[in-house]
């Protein structure tokens, strides 16, 4: 009998999921407890788990922090305008951002239902944009803004179609991705799915303003183009697994390679059979339910340019990848507020995003306006317990420790680069054709941070909420400069406010 009630929810929460189409945009107020909701299992974003569209909590009779703080869905399925406006002020005892301690944040979505097609746009102004080099906009005021998303979304009973600017996570976790992720700012492309009971599949194709590609492109006249689709399968209470392919790559001609647009290739057989230049990511992700249903094991494993070795004349690439494993113990403590501990474990080579001076001429860097379209750093590994709680009604907490390691290379670094080599010859080497040749793993002067962390979280309905973090870190060789480990700590405040009642039914 309790496999048959636990049978039937999972079909309920399958096919809450198809139907639950439209939702708020996903960077807002509410995504702090959109993610703690995800890693709690009472959200599942899509059939497969595996793209983030959305905030709207699945209506499967499980139900987590006060109803008001979620959409609802009966008034957002309707035909209806709202308008959803958001401020927010933050400060930090060291840099929040850019060398500031102190950062405020203006938002405001807009959102048009009407017979089956969505209109959404999203303002975002924000006074860190006036320091980021990556920031393209006007800087002269006391804070700048721009449009982070646009798009119109026609969903069907069986996909959806979405043309616009997007910002989106492809992969079983909710903040973050090695292969396409919310990291860089946001741009204009085309977006269909396509899911049954036992598949989904995705496509998107954007191609990157000319006039930006300086910041990720050696030469002016290159335009730049970018390609993902991923297919995953769902294996009932077990679970799902699935591939993503992406490409970046650039024409002289401005007009995009057509196999590269064509949804159905393999890219990895374009690419390997020289069909086509770019910049071939292969990603194996999933998100496996082993017999327990409330343990989780979830991952991802990044294979930048797969080769068998790296003996091919003209062709002696270092091998690079990257992984993000999780595994997420549900509900285990016998008490009634719902929990997550949560053991995570990182690691991106070096070598990952990165490409030779050549490539970089060519547009196949995998940035957008000098940010990875992936994870945002590389050369590095970290290992996180984290134990998660939510609240009965108006809170939510996390406790954990984290130990991470970081080398001197970023998403910006070169094969061809014989730095470190000139700097110290006894320890780091190049060979005949210019690559890096060091052992180590992360590479350089590698910063080491030990955390004990602490973060709270409160909120009053759809009103407003309050979160408070508290990081006793010590570092070592902080900013890749030797010295020993220091006592570094963090304090930072974030106060909300937010109105979602704006709301009118056509």
């Amino acid at each position: 009998m309790g496999n048959r009630v636990r049978y039937f929810k999972e079909m309920v929460i399958c096919l809450v999921s198809v139907l639950s189409i439209y939702g708020v945009q996903l960077e807002n107020w509410r995504f702090p407890y959109y993610n703690l909701a995800s890693r709690l299992g009472y959200y599942s974003p899509s059939p497969s788990g595996m793209f983030w569209d959305d905030l709207e909590q699945l209506d499967s009779g499980k139900t987590l922090f006060d109803s008001q703080l979620w959409p609802d869905s009966s008034r957002y399925h309707a035909n209806h305008w709202n308008l959803e406006p958001a401020v927010s002020y933050g400060a930090a005892n060291t840099n929040v951002y850019f060398g500031k301690k102190t950062d405020s944040h203006l938002s405001v979505l807009n959102d048009i239902l009407y017979k089956g097609f969505l209109i959404r746009q999203v303002l975002d102004a924000d006074s860190k944009y006036t320091d980021d080099p990556s920031f393209i906009g006007n800087t002269g005021r006391f804070a700048a803004g721009r449009i982070s998303e646009a798009y119109l979304e026609r969903d069907f009973s069986h996909g959806l179609f979405r043309i616009g600017r997007i910002n989106r996570n492809w992969g079983p976790f909710a903040d973050r991705s090695l292969i396409l992720s919310a990291n860089p700012y946001s741009y204009d492309g085309v977006e269909f799915g396509l899911h049954s009971s036992f598949f989904e599949f995705r496509h998107m194709f954007a191609a990157f303003p000319q006039a930006t590609s300086g910041m990720d492109l050696a030469l002016p006249d290159e335009s730049r183009y970018f390609a993902a689709h991923s297919l995953d399968f769902m294996l009932g209470r077990f679970g799902s697994v699935g591939i993503t392919e992406s490409v970046v790559f650039g024409r002289t001609s401005g007009f995009p390679d057509i196999q590269y647009v064509n949804p159905i290739t393999i890219f990895f057989v374009n690419r390997t059979n020289t069909e086509g230049d770019a910049n071939l990511m292969e990603c194996l992700q999933w998100n496996i339910h082993p017999g327990m249903e409330n343990l989780a094991l979830k991952g991802q494993l990044l294979i930048d340019d797969f080769q068998i070795d790296n003996k091919t004349v003209g062709d002696q690439k270092p091998n690079h990848w990257g992984t993000d494993l999780g595994v997420l113990y549900n509900d285990f403590m016998p008490f009634s507020q719902p929990h997550v501990l949560s053991l995570e474990y990182r690691f991106i080579s070096r070598w990952v995003y990165t490409i030779s001076d050549d490539n970089t001429a060519a547009g196949q860097r995998y940035t957008y306006l000098g940010k990875s379209l992936g994870f945002p750093s590389d050369d590095g590994d970290s290992i996180n317990l984290c134990f998660s709680l939510a609240g009965k009604k108006y809170w939510a907490g996390q406790a954990g420790l984290s130990f991470s390691r970081q080398g001197q290379g970023t998403v910006l670094s070169l094969w061809h680069d014989d730095s470190l080599a000139k700097a110290d010859p006894s320890k780091y080497a190049v060979d005949a054709l210019g690559y890096r040749t060091e052992p180590s793993i992360p590479s350089g002067i590698v910063q080491r941070t030990f955390d004990f962390y602490v973060n709270l979280t409160g909120y009053f309905k759809n009103y407003a909420d309050l979160q408070a973090a508290l990081h006793l870190r010590w570092v070592t060789n902080e900013n890749h400069v030797i010295a020993p480990a220091k006592f570094d700590p963090q304090v930072s405040l974030s106060a909300n406010l937010h109105y979602s009642n704006f709301f009118y039914r056509f």
